[in-house]
């Protein structure tokens, strides 16, 4: 009986142990998982973040040549633009420690501005008999479309508000990642 009693604490312990060992194991795999690589190659697979749109709407004034009628063009054109503000975060570089992660961001852009062609509406139009190209005048005023834009539309706050919501995604998605340590973006 005394050795059934040995048999079955030898037994326990046996298991006991194994379990132990397993835990340490399966905890320290764990944390090997989550290294700044890992992390890093996580937020590649999104790449590009597009975080903030505008759709901005302006009109351009556009003029050509001296002599009204002969060599004297002129249009008024109304646009619609699309403009895209993000991170690459392909290029984010991310360092674990113990108790936190922290994630440098690269800076926000500007990663697009489209002139929306369909909604291009010319007025006020005056022709010059000398100086007639219409597909010279919408390369020129697609041209001049972006340049307003690139002046005029409040980029500088787009920016800031597309790496502000940037750095909320990425707070999110890399603590989904971490779940019990801080994360801070810088």
């Amino acid at each position: 009986m005394k050795d059934a009693w040995l048999i079955v604490i030898v037994i326990v312990l046996s298991v006991a142990v194994g379990m132990l060992i397993m835990r340490l194991l399966t905890k320290k795999k764990a944390e090997e998982e989550i290294s700044s690589s890992f992390i890093e190659s996580r937020l590649s697979e999104c790449s590009d973040l597009t975080t903030c749109r505008l759709e901005y709407v302006d009109l351009v004034k556009y003029s050509s040549g001296t002599i009204p009628l002969m060599t004297k063009k002129s249009f008024t054109m109304i646009y619609q633009a699309n403009i895209r503000a993000g991170v690459d975060l392909s290029l984010a570089k991310v360092h674990v420690s113990p108790k936190k992660v922290t994630v440098k961001l690269p800076e926000t852009v500007i990663q697009f501005i489209d002139i929306d062609t369909d909604s291009l509406r010319f007025y006020d139009e005056h022709f010059a008999l000398f100086n007639w190209t219409e597909k010279e005048d919408i390369a020129t005023a697609m041209r001049l479309a972006k340049e307003d834009v690139e002046k005029n539309a409040d980029l500088d706050r787009l920016v800031n508000q597309a790496r502000s919501q940037a750095e909320t995604v990425v707070r999110q998605f890399v603590g989904q990642i971490v779940k019990d340590k801080e994360v801070v973006i810088e």
